[in-house]
């Protein structure tokens, strides 16, 4: 049973000084396991923060997909050397190649001194459908509308993590019945592959999520035009800050 959902970076690019570019951090009742879905800037608060995994033993690491602010920080994994670490990713699922080939292109000598195979990082991939983690509903959808094919992720009817996205007639149907939507919002003006926040808000009202997370923020942004924008459309709003629990919400 998922026991939290922690925002370790609700930043979009690039880092400030207040947000961390994309991750979420999933913890479940009675397990040595972490979970987290994608390994931005904001995976380092696992390194500077270690009370956050007290207890655990084992990390798995979905990514959504391979931008470098969504994997940069899987060169942090070199500072958790006394956890069980797997990395799963959807290099076959969206671009018909490994994961653990699309990752050595970064991970491997002279931009990175060590693989991840020498950090004993485990590498498999992350499909369509059932993501099939141990003790949480994870299910994923393919987004194509971004400028590389993405996925969303649910987990159970708690949350849907929806980053790198314009607004997805699909995400609805997927995510309905979720109680907290987390979804992209950008602007304005738009950027490519990325939803203006009322337009999240839209996909928010058809899903019939009671609440909205706006993440992935820009790092130049009016943070109450931002909320206004999708407040005028969806009821119950928040713009996400890092260390955001999702449950309490």
């Amino acid at each position: 049973m998922l026991a939290a959902a922690t925002i370790l970076g609700s930043g979009g690019f690039i880092p400030t000084g207040t947000r961390e570019t994309s991750s979420l951090l999933l913890l479940t009742e009675g397990s040595d396991r972490a979970v987290v879905v994608d390994a931005g800037t904001g995976l380092r608060r696992l390194i500077t923060d270690r009370a956050l995994l007290a207890g655990r033993t084992q990390l798995e690491v979905l990514l959504t997909h391979f931008h470098i602010d969504h994997v940069c920080g899987l060169a942090y994994l070199t500072e958790l050397d006394d956890l069980e670490i797997t990395v799963r990713g959807p290099g076959a699922a969206l671009y018909d190649l490994p994961t653990a080939e699309v990752l050595a292109r970064l991970f491997a000598p002279p931009i990175m001194p060590v693989d991840l195979k020498q950090l004993g990082v485990s590498v498999g991939e992350l499909g369509c459908g059932d993501a099939g983690v141990e003790g949480l509903d994870v299910r994923t959808r393919r987004q194509d509308l971004h400028t590389n094919p993405t996925l969303g992720i649910r987990i159970g009817d708690a949350l849907m993590w929806c980053t790198d996205t314009e607004a997805d007639p699909g995400t609805a149907d997927f995510a309905r019945g979720v109680r907290v939507l987390a979804h992209d919002a950008w602007g304005p003006p738009a950027a490519p592959g990325h939803a203006e926040p009322a337009d999240a808000a839209r996909v928010a009202v058809e899903t019939g999520a009671p609440r909205l997370v706006l993440i992935h923020v820009p790092p130049k942004v009016d943070e109450d035009d931002l909320h206004a924008r999708a407040a005028a459309v969806h009821p119950d709003v928040t713009v996400a800050t890092d260390g955001l629990q999702l449950l309490e919400l």
